[in-house]
């Protein structure tokens, strides 16, 4: 099956340059490996068998090229894109960006030739003049870059809400009060179970001491906690048959949640929040804090 990897680079090497390190990169001869810029006039003398093709253009910004490489299915086991991406920043010292899986289309992986690898928010911005193409910006990273000085370095909240996680509880109110799933968008027990979803996606970040990064914004965390606010109204407006399932689910999240926090009568929220002693009149949850503060670097 053919391979496509899609790069962007801080730096611009030449094509005999590029044709090296992804030849390297992949583990073949550099004759295997034709490049070519798409602007370039000369298309027909390229050699349109080889292994692996890249065409590249130029591009503004925080970002030199964008590299579109096919490998086809005649090399053997070719690297996945992060290792292809890791293997050139090495070899060119230059970072290299690729797409993550996630939706959100500022998710981005930046690999760097020091060999640290973090994510990255890309943002396109309009071209500076007639004809211009649109330039690329680096908003934010994950970990600090050495060639990306001006992005500022900061957990992405995008990345997290795209973030798949385990949420069996939710799930099992779901087998219980719409098996097959057809419950329209906006009826309480799929409002119901959407809540249920982020309180159970929080309670299970905490239960894990925030893994993978050990981070988790506060703006993120306040979120959440107005979700659990938004659960305590849902089940005072479910259905009898309802009632019952969407109280114990929470019962069971919420039983989780004290296990992983201490109670400080709302001092911390109070004071992050500017709210003060208004933080007492809210739910419990509100009066209660992480054992470790993801926020806090």
């Amino acid at each position: 099956m053919t391979v496509l990897y899609n790069f962007l680079t801080v730096h611009r090497p030449e094509p005999q340059t590029i044709a090296a390190a992804l030849a390297g990169a992949i583990g073949l001869p550099v004759a295997d490996a034709d490049v070519a810029d798409e602007d370039d006039e000369q298309t027909y003398d390229r050699n349109w068998d080889a292994p692996v093709l890249c065409t590249y253009r130029g591009v503004g910004g925080d970002v030199a090229l964008a590299w579109d490489v096919s490998v086809s299915d005649a090399v053997a086991s070719p690297p996945d894109e992060a290792e292809a991406a890791l293997r050139l920043a090495g070899r060119l010292g230059t970072t290299v960006l690729y797409p993550a899986q996630e939706q959100a289309p500022s998710a981005y992986w930046a690999a760097g030739p020091d060999g640290t690898v973090t994510r990255a928010r890309l943002l396109e911005t309009d071209g500076e003049g007639d004809g211009e193409a649109p330039a690329v910006v680096v908003d934010a990273v994950e970990a600090p870059m050495a060639q990306l000085p001006a992005a500022r370095v900061e957990v992405l909240a995008e990345i997290l809400r795209e973030e798949k996680l385990p949420t069996p509880v939710a799930d099992g109110f779901a087998d219980i009060t719409d098996p097959r799933r057809t419950a329209p968008a906006e009826s309480p027990v799929n409002r119901a179970r959407e809540a249920l979803l982020l309180w159970e996606r929080l309670v299970r970040r905490i239960a894990a001491d925030w893994a993978p990064t050990g981070r988790y914004p506060f703006e993120l965390y306040v979120e959440d906690l107005g979700t659990r606010d938004r659960l305590e109204e849902l089940i005072g407006a479910a259905s009898g048959e309802e009632r019952e399932p969407l109280a114990g689910a929470v019962t069971a999240l919420d039983a989780v949640f004290r296990a992983h926090t201490e109670g400080d009568a709302g001092a911390l929220l109070g004071r992050l929040t500017r709210s003060g002693a208004a933080v007492a009149e809210r739910g419990w949850w509100w009066s209660r804090r992480p054992a470790r503060l993801p926020w806090e670097r």
